[in-house]
């Protein structure tokens, strides 16, 4: 007979599943709940109905910056975890990126894929892109000068599209 998890890998398994029915890519999870990747990619196939995806994982963001549109939902992703974080301010937690999914999930027009808000929230902490307020509307938005859609902020340029 096996032994019953405790309640804090209960959770984390919780967690775990949410995030592969989500399709937050197995190696993620695994980094986040330090699950081992076998389990994982059981599950995965159980939610599924197929076998997680295979292949090199991007580097950082920027491949996820393809509009203006999209860099404004990573960039209101990314300063929704900085609000709703109550840890260090460093590290990413499985948790806190379900629960601030969640959130998104409710506030937001377009569905996001969670690999890029993972990719944001890990690039703008670790400083791998930059974060920077607009000089003409104060927000906050991810600035990368490597990628001609993340060179000016994306809500003013919706903005002037609009109008």
């Amino acid at each position: 007979m096996s032994a019953l998890l405790a309640p804090d890998q209960l959770e984390n398994s919780r967690v775990a599943h949410e995030l592969l029915r989500l399709k937050l890519r197995v190696p993620i999870v695994h980094y986040l709940t330090d699950i081992h990747p076998k389990p994982l990619r059981l599950r995965w196939r159980q939610l599924h109905g197929e076998s997680p995806p295979n292949g090199k994982l991007p580097d950082s963001v920027r491949p996820f910056i393809t509009s203006a549109r999209k860099l404004a939902d990573l960039s209101t992703f990314v300063a929704l975890y900085n609000r709703l974080d109550e840890g260090d301010g460093r590290i990413v937690t499985a948790a806190m990126l379900l629960s601030v999914w969640e959130v998104h999930a409710r506030l937001a027009q377009d569905c996001l894929d969670i690999n890029a808000a993972w990719y944001a929230i890990r690039d703008v902490r670790s400083r791998i892109v930059s974060w920077q307020r607009c000089a003409r509307c104060q927000a906050m938005f991810i600035y990368e000068p490597d990628v001609s859609q993340a060179r000016s902020c994306p809500f003013c340029r919706l903005a002037r599209a609009r109008g």
